[in-house]
């Protein structure tokens, strides 16, 4: 309950700051550091052409390419690299208030997402809204494995003991306001791979206004 009460009331502080309501909008101003490689003149390239297209392709900073997809106005994604992509999604609280959500992959040489969230005006929102981002590795082998019927508990105890560390990779949605999780099994050789996804389970969570459930 207390949990609940904190969550509210962070969200309704945020109704009294001016809303950002377009994908296009929260380009504009979002922060270097957030969003590297890509200089000024990059950005308002980005700027003119988003709305515009669906894929966007433009030089960056290091000579390399990056790729932006948007879809709609409350979502986009940045390929920065070959090895990282940038998810940002709005959120809808209220009629007139919205949240920044951003899921950050790294996917080499093993998929690795961190989620952070911030208000329209980039102010950092110190919450997981009840996303499984900040939970124990026991906590997420038992969320995200489960045993089949036709494995013993001998094995499946044993397959768990060999995945170190505990990684998971997140999804935005384009479409909806959810979010994909995946456990993701670090340094297992190709022919080991089918059986440890005989175990593991993608887990969905889905936005409701005020923090995540999960589907």
């Amino acid at each position: 309950m207390r949990k609940i009460f904190f969550i509210t009331t962070l969200l309704l502080s945020l109704s009294s700051s001016m809303a950002q309501t377009s994908i296009k909008d929260i380009l504009k101003t979002i922060p270097q550091e957030i969003l590297p490689y890509v200089n000024d003149d990059q950005r308002k390239e980005i700027n003119e052409f988003v709305g515009q297209k669906d894929t966007i392709e433009i030089k960056n900073a290091l000579n390399g390419t990056t790729r932006i997809h948007t879809s709609g106005d409350n979502f986009a994604q940045f390929d920065l690299n070959e090895t990282t992509k940038l998810q940002i999604k709005l959120l809808p609280v209220n009629d007139s208030t919205k949240i920044i959500c951003i899921a950050k992959t790294v996917m080499r040489p093993i998929s690795d997402s961190s989620i952070s969230f911030f208000s329209t005006d980039w102010a950092p929102i110190h919450s997981n809204f009840n996303l499984p981002i900040d939970n124990s590795a026991e906590t997420l082998l038992s969320m995200f494995t489960q045993r089949p019927d036709t494995m013993t508990t001998a094995r499946y105890n044993e397959l768990i003991k060999c995945i170190e560390p505990v990684i998971i990779s997140a999804n935005i949605s384009n479409n909806d306001y959810t979010i994909t999780f995946s456990l993701d099994v670090p340094f297992v050789q190709k022919s080991e791979i089918d059986k440890y996804k005989a175990i593991t389970r993608q887990k969905t969570f889905k936005w409701d206004g005020r923090s995540f459930k999960i589907c």
